[in-house]
């Protein structure tokens, strides 16, 4: 295993735990909200994270197993993707901070009706009338960016180490046992 391979697991990992979180305020929060405000559609949002939080950890179980070889470059770049987009933009920014940190701030800043009701048109949006509902909806931007950090983290060691196991004279590490094309004939691998 190359020497970055434990620090992109471990970031990975971290950036899990936040995405498992993200899935734990957001059912609560969208299967609260169905029910107090009769919106069941509201509760596609907890199927969204479950599936993709489901979809993370399958990821870093393949980037566990199978970190040098194009499984592991399929299950980091669908990690990276899904990651970013479902609890870091869909639910830590855009719902957290948008739909409730937003909306509570520009609500008790008096700010007029009008206005909220074009940036938060019923009956999609609730004005802020229920504490639970509104600090569980705050809340999914604290696991949001906590996945999104080490999403960041994930990357940034990504980076430095691209190549794949398959890639002609690759080694991950020079204590790996089995051979490669350059190896072979003598030539070590220089990719640190």
């Amino acid at each position: 295993m190359a020497i970055s391979a434990p620090l992109r697991v471990e970031a990975a990992t971290r950036a899990t735990f936040g995405s498992i979180g993200v899935c734990a305020v957001t059912t609560v929060h969208h299967v609260y909200g169905a029910y107090i405000y009769n919106t069941p559609w509201r509760l596609h949002a907890a199927l969204i994270s479950t599936l993709a939080t489901a979809l993370i950890a399958v990821c870093l179980r393949l980037l566990r197993t199978q970190a040098n070889n194009r499984i592991g470059a399929v299950a980091s770049w669908t990690f990276m993707t899904v990651t970013f987009l479902v609890p870091f933009l869909g639910f830590g920014l855009f719902e957290g901070i948008y739909n409730h940190a937003l909306k509570i701030a520009l609500h008790f800043g008096h700010i007029s009706p009008a206005l909220m009701a074009h940036l938060f048109p019923p009956p999609t949006y609730e004005m802020p009338n229920n504490a639970f509902f509104e600090v569980t909806g705050v809340m999914q931007v604290i696991p949001g960016f906590v996945a999104g950090y080490y999403l960041y983290r994930f990357l940034q060691i990504h980076k430095r180490e691209p190549k794949l196991a398959t890639t002609p004279g690759y080694m991950p590490s020079e204590s790996c046992s089995q051979p490669t094309l350059l190896s072979t004939i003598g030539i070590r691998n220089q990719t640190r």
